[in-house]
């Protein structure tokens, strides 16, 4: 009877403790920072002369690169009424888990307006979103972010490539504990773009994201985007 009554209560003591580390590991604060890698593939379809039709997917790594983070699939129609000027509305669909037990289905509704200029060969690209993001736990809230980026053509031996670096800046009407409107997130990156052929080219970046409102918001990225005419 003695022996039964210990074992009843070392069984005891063990569920206890187990629920206890159960309960501090959910309970556990989201990670500030992650380590990802992004690769995102276009498809894109020349309609004629001033349209395109482009396929979007993109799977980002995170978790310090042990599993998916982000999946994103979409289609967008771009106008070009001249060489300067490009308007695309684009659909997404996001399906994110930034951490352990978060998890995020999206819709955006996007406006693409990009405009390029040059200044001898350096090609200056400014493209600005403005996305509707409608969520199935929260209220529908915009974003509109400003991307400027800049390259120049250069050559190593027979290997010819473009150089770039970029800045993007976000701005957010959302409001609550998921988010703060304003201002709210930065990404700077560098890389290279790298025309293979005609009918596809790849580029090739370093990223770095600073957000002090989302979790994970401080990001270090290393990612490929690739494009394929048909």
């Amino acid at each position: 009877m003695i022996n039964r009554l210990v074992w009843l209560r070392f069984l005891f003591v063990l569920l206890g403790s187990l629920s206890g580390f159960t309960l501090a590991a959910a309970q556990a604060p989201p990670p500030e920072d992650d380590n990802q890698f992004w690769s995102e593939v276009q498809l894109i379809k020349a309609l004629d002369k001033k349209h395109d039709l482009l396929i979007i997917g993109v799977l980002r790594t995170g978790q310090e690169l042990r599993r998916p983070v982000d999946e994103r699939i979409g289609a967008g129609l771009a106008f070009k009424p001249n060489k300067y000027l490009t308007l695309m509305p684009t659909y997404l669909y996001l399906n994110q888990q930034p951490f352990p037990g978060r998890r995020i289905s999206e819709h955006r509704l996007i406006m693409n307006i990009t405009g390029k200029a040059s200044l001898g060969k350096f090609l200056f690209t400014d493209r600005n979103l403005i996305e509707r993001r409608a969520r199935h736990d929260s209220r529908d809230f915009t974003v509109y972010r400003n991307r400027l980026q800049i390259d120049h053509p250069a050559k190593i031996g027979s290997f010819v490539f473009k150089p770039f670096v970029a800045d993007e800046v976000f701005y957010s009407t959302q409001q609550g504990t998921a988010g703060r409107q304003g201002w709210f997130r930065n990404r700077i990156s560098a890389g290279i773009i790298k025309q293979f052929g005609e009918r596809f080219n790849a580029e090739f970046f370093y990223l770095r994201q600073n957000d002090g409102v989302l979790r994970p918001g401080d990001v270090h990225a290393v990612g490929t985007l690739v494009r394929v005419f048909l």
